[in-house]
């Protein structure tokens, strides 16, 4: 086959994937910005998930049988490496560790989610939107009783975690239908028959799940270590086996440790570096000025990074603070990020804020805040906006391929993010000595998710003991260690991806100044590592260097 004949019956393939993928996963393809399938569920029975992985297993036979990798050229490689890193996590999701068998949560999450984009993003007047909103409300019944049938082998802490998301949903169905009865007062008769038959749905399967669902109490947590390593190698590319992830995770806390200790000494004479956090966590906003607090830090570090050049700015892109959906409270203690669609015209992220639980006690409400005291809050922010996740995910949406533009590697996504809390310190964002101690908690923070996240998976180490470990080592208030750990439970890889993508993105650092010498830009490095997509980073450093010749 020629080169040119090459590229055609690859970038066949390519699209292949991104319209067949779209079909299957109808809330991913209005997470995308692809609008086709709106108005339904995907068909996540058994026979639509053995159907979904022959098809995956036939792409990547069809893949290796017929395009040679080294007659592409060097983006179409790096877009190869991409797609058998794709097929092969999703294949092995699918056929070997069967989070759709173990995990109830899943399908609640995919329910509220559906929902929950079409009333959030605004790619469409709402009375087309509304259309679709009231499909998958009327669908939302039978998608939660049809994918009843999978589950078997559902540890215990899933289940709860299941209950607690379900929980909401009657709650949020009611939120939804408010809006349209405000908006379209005329069609309230199938508005409300819309809402009614969801909430029915989530009820029935909050029965199931209290009184039907066969928990297996000595059903293990993780997804075991043969598993654990695949991921690292096919899915992230990266050079770590659990053994080796776990020795990395553990150097950086004893490290990190000694680099708190030594910081203390000189910005908190006289005080542990335990005791000034404590001391900092007092002066937090009032909770109903949260979001006024992170809005004002959004627009300072946005203006702080135009002045700097740090990075290239979205300007095609602006951003909303608004309060974290209800129904992901219960896994997000404190703050997130809603990219915007890859494929939708109009470019708006969200940062979610997660408000104080007005139903817990006053102490629980009070440690809540204290998360948000003003010290840390500047570190958040960074994280989530500018120039961390919002930069990020906005530049990675303007991408060429359309495969590139579903990339979501969660080490370079976290792993910038990471990167981002350092390089404001050195650049002086933080005009409070103790940031850079939290900062650094932060890091130790990250360094302690790589050890749970390889322990949890591999089964040498229980919940009770990685929620320990966080309020003991990180300081992390008890209700929201548990938040952490139970989301580091349902998604093996992405607690470990912020301190490794950190590490991965210094090397390339590194390298580059190396090799560039006086010619090395800050700004131009940063550009030319965010152009590639949010793909493995292993990839990336292909492209890299070509981008700074």
């Amino acid at each position: 086959m020629n080169p040119t004949d090459t590229v055609k019956t690859f970038s066949a393939l390519c699209e292949e994937f991104v319209e067949l993928f779209m079909r299957h996963h109808p809330v991913a393809a209005t997470a995308a910005g692809i609008h086709d399938y709106d108005d339904r569920y995907g068909n996540d029975t058994p026979e639509g998930l053995k159907e979904r992985a022959a098809w995956l297993r036939d792409l990547e036979q069809r893949l290796v049988a017929t395009v040679p990798w080294d007659d592409l050229p060097l983006e179409q490689r790096v877009e190869y490496g991409l797609l058998r890193a794709r097929t092969a996590a999703l294949r092995a999701d699918l056929e070997e560790i069967r989070a759709y068998q173990r995990n109830p949560a899943l399908y609640t999450q995919n329910a509220l989610e559906g929902v929950h984009l079409l009333m959030m993003r605004e790619f469409a007047p709402l009375e087309e939107r509304k259309e679709a909103v009231i499909a998958r409300l009327l669908a939302l019944p039978d998608y939660l009783e049809k994918v009843r049938q999978n589950l078997k082998d559902v540890p215990e802490l899933f289940a709860r975690v299941a209950a607690e998301a379900n929980m909401t949903g009657p709650t949020f169905v009611d939120e939804v239908t408010r809006t349209l009865l405000r908006r379209f007062p005329g069609e309230a008769e199938r508005i409300e028959h819309a809402g009614e038959r969801a909430r029915l749905g989530f009820l029935r399967l909050q029965e199931f799940l209290e009184r039907d669902l066969q928990v297996k109490e000595d059903a293990p947590l993780g997804i075991g270590e043969r598993w654990m390593d695949f991921k690292l190698e096919r899915e992230h590319m990266l050079p770590y086996d659990c053994d080796a992830l776990a020795a990395l995770g553990r150097q950086h806390v004893d490290r990190t440790l000694n680099h708190l200790v030594r910081v203390a000494k000189r910005v908190a004479p006289g005080r542990t570096w335990q005791e000034a956090l404590t001391e900092a966590r007092k002066n937090h906003p009032p909770a109903n000025r949260l979001r006024d607090a992170y809005e004002a830090e959004v627009e300072r570090a946005r203006q702080f990074i135009r002045d700097k050049g740090l990075v290239p700015l979205p300007q095609e892109a602006r951003i909303e603070v608004v309060d974290t959906p209800v129904f992901e409270r219960h896994t997000v203690p404190y703050a997130a990020y809603l990219p915007p669609a890859p494929f939708d015209a109009e470019q708006v992220g969200y940062f979610y804020v997660t408000p104080v639980d007005a139903s817990r006690s006053k102490e629980e409400q009070e440690q809540q805040l204290q998360a948000h005291n003003l010290t840390a809050l500047p570190l958040t922010t960074v994280h989530e906006t500018y120039p961390g996740h919002h930069v990020q995910l906005c530049l990675a949406n303007r991408a060429a391929a359309r495969l590139r533009r579903l990339g979501d590697n969660s080490v370079l996504c976290e792993g910038w993010a990471l990167y981002c809390e350092e390089l404001m310190h050195e650049h002086g964002f933080y005009t409070d000595p103790l940031t850079q101690l939290y900062q650094l908690r932060d890091l130790l923070w990250r360094a302690c998710r790589v050890v749970i996240d390889v322990e949890l998976q591999r089964g040498q180490m229980t919940f009770p003991q990685a929620v320990d470990f966080l309020v003991e080592k990180v300081m992390l208030e008890r209700p929201s260690a548990e938040a952490e750990v139970k989301r580091y439970a349902m998604t093996p890889t992405q607690p470990m991806s912020y301190l490794v993508g950190k590490l991965q993105i210094l090397e390339l650092k590194n390298h580059t100044q190396q090799r560039l010498g006086t010619r090395f830009n800050l700004r131009d490095f940063h550009a030319a590592l965010l152009a590639s997509g949010s793909l493995p980073l292993s990839l990336i450093a292909e492209e890299l260097a070509a981008r700074l010749t």
